[in-house]
């Protein structure tokens, strides 16, 4: 049995076909659509006929997208940088569109869900996962289950607040900066470079040269996610920590975040265990195979 798989970003839609094991069979991606709700429909309807053209008949459709979803009826409250689907059932659209049984996950969760299928939360009960985008995206596992929330809202670590003060604004949220975008600020600031002339290959191109400024922001950065990890550790005390995104391929990334722990965990009682941090086993490709899972275990093949 294949699956058609879609993952919708702010700039591309991805799409697989995959089978029941979670191998791919065929890969490729597509501009988004924002701004005009039928048109995006129309690209992802229009790509799933020209698999099933191509492959036959296909077993069922699994998205993952950001926003806050009802994965038990398919509706989107918000659809991240996706607003033309705010508030519209897209699991039900696409079902009668498609004649196949549809799932919608967010996208931090369906990376989580890789991981606990086949990833590096495979042997683990309970687990948090962070992945670093452009904000923080996440998702708590208990007991192999994803936590959801009465409002959908659990492991929304962007909202999460940094600082105390009563003068707050939207820029107090880890969200704001906690992103890759906000070591990518801190490292511009550092070497007084233009903001948009850096990127994030770039910046770990300074970094992973040794250059001091650099390096430098990388481990106020992770200071600032250790800090965090280290209070979720405290509410949740899970098996392990996984960190996702792109700059999580960057080896310097976790070498550097365990540095910064390690200094926390100095100041602690000795009789406290240290969390324990790994990066996700999946990077490109995790928010498709969580999605397929997710889908898998709604209607088994």
């Amino acid at each position: 049995m294949n699956y058609f798989v879609v993952d919708v970003g702010g700039t591309f839609v991805k799409y697989a076909v995959m089978n029941a094991e979670g191998e791919f069979i065929e890969k490729g991606k597509f501009p988004s659509i924002a701004d005009d709700r039928q048109r995006f429909l129309d690209s992802i309807e229009t790509q799933f006929h020209a698999c099933e053209e191509k492959y036959g008949s296909l077993a069922g459709i699994a998205i993952s997208m950001a926003g806050i979803l009802d994965v038990e009826t398919g509706y989107a409250y918000s659809g991240g940088a996706i607003f033309c689907v705010n508030d519209m059932n897209i699991a039900a659209y696409f079902s009668e569109k498609c004649g196949v049984p549809v799932t919608i996950e967010n996208d931090a969760k369906a990376a989580a869900l890789a991981e606990l299928w086949r990833g590096n939360l495979s042997d683990a009960r309970d687990g948090v996962v962070i992945v670093i985008g452009t904000a923080i995206g996440g998702a708590v596992i208990i007991d192999r289950k994803v936590v959801r929330g009465k409002d959908f809202f659990a492991g929304e670590f962007s909202y999460i607040l940094r600082r105390d003060g009563e003068n707050r604004d939207f820029s107090y949220i880890w969200g704001s900066d906690g992103g890759a975008r906000g070591l990518i600020g801190m490292i511009a600031e550092k070497k007084s470079i233009p903001y948009e002339e850096l990127d994030g290959f770039k910046a770990f191109e300074l970094i992973n040269s040794g250059d001091q400024e650099a390096v430098s922001a990388l481990h106020v950065y992770c200071a600032g996610l250790a800090t965090r990890i280290w209070n979720l550790h405290a509410v949740l005390n899970p098996d392990r920590f996984l960190i996702g995104g792109g700059i999580s391929e960057q080896p310097i990334l976790l070498e550097t975040l365990r540095e910064e722990i390690g200094k926390i965990m100095a100041v602690m009682p000795d009789n406290l265990k240290e969390p324990e941090v790994m990066t996700c086993m999946y990077f490109n490709d995790s928010n498709l195979i969580g999605a397929l899972y997710g889908h898998l275990v709604r209607y088994p093949a």
